[in-house]
């Protein structure tokens, strides 16, 4: 009788243990292919999420739009002062000689800032930025600033300090108006997170705005 029990426990710990090992087994057997399903998503997950970065890194932020515009509004300005007296000197009638000069100041200033900023702002993001408003904005500032200089402050333009700080004035308000309506009116696109697993659709990012619940 106690033999027979002896057997029965020792065949019952023998099939336990193959058990356990079969399960270990079938675990093992089961690892790659578990890793080999959730790679894809993985690398999916990673890949989207440095495009994301990408693509957000290549938008220009205000502080270097303005900087840049800012930089390019104070050398047109500066041309167009020097181009207007050039060109001024060549009439000896006195409407033929402001023409050219107010065409120069008024005109040639603004039209290159916001082309500047327009080709910064929109190197990497197509369409980002508008030019009407902005060129309506600089051109109004621009306009502001050389009335205000050649009339009541009556700034002598054959001095060349008060030209450096007249140039520095106008291109940092030419700057600062361009880029604040380019940026209060740009043209924001909802973002895309591109999958690289054949069967998966692009997703997607759209405003909660925009979506009827």
């Amino acid at each position: 009788m106690k033999t027979s029990l002896l057997v029965a426990l020792v065949v019952a710990l023998f099939a336990g243990h193959a058990r356990a090992e079969s399960r270990s087994a079938h675990l093992l057997g089961d690892a790659p292919k578990v890793l080999l399903g959730s790679t894809p998503r993985l690398l999916d997950s990673a890949l989207a999420a440095a495009d994301v970065k990408d693509t957000v890194a290549a938008n220009i932020g205000f502080g270097e739009h303005f900087a840049k515009t800012s930089a390019v509004g104070m050398a047109s300005s500066l041309t167009g002062v020097l181009l207007g007296a050039g060109l001024g000197v060549l009439s000896n009638n006195l409407i033929g000689a402001a023409i050219p000069v107010l065409l120069a100041n008024l005109f040639l200033p603004p039209i290159l800032t916001v082309l500047m900023a327009m080709l910064v702002g929109n190197w990497e993001t197509p369409g980002r930025f508008g030019f009407w408003l902005p060129l309506a904005g600089a051109f109004v500032v621009n306009a502001a600033a050389y009335v205000i200089a050649s009339l009541v402050l009556v700034v002598p333009w054959t001095n060349p300090a008060a030209l450096l700080l007249y140039c520095l004035v106008d291109g940092l308000l030419m700057g600062g108006a361009t880029v604040g309506i380019m940026h209060l009116t740009e043209k924001k696109k909802p973002g895309t997170i591109t999958s690289f697993v054949p069967g998966v659709s692009d997703t997607t990012f759209v405003s909660m705005m925009k979506v009827n619940l």
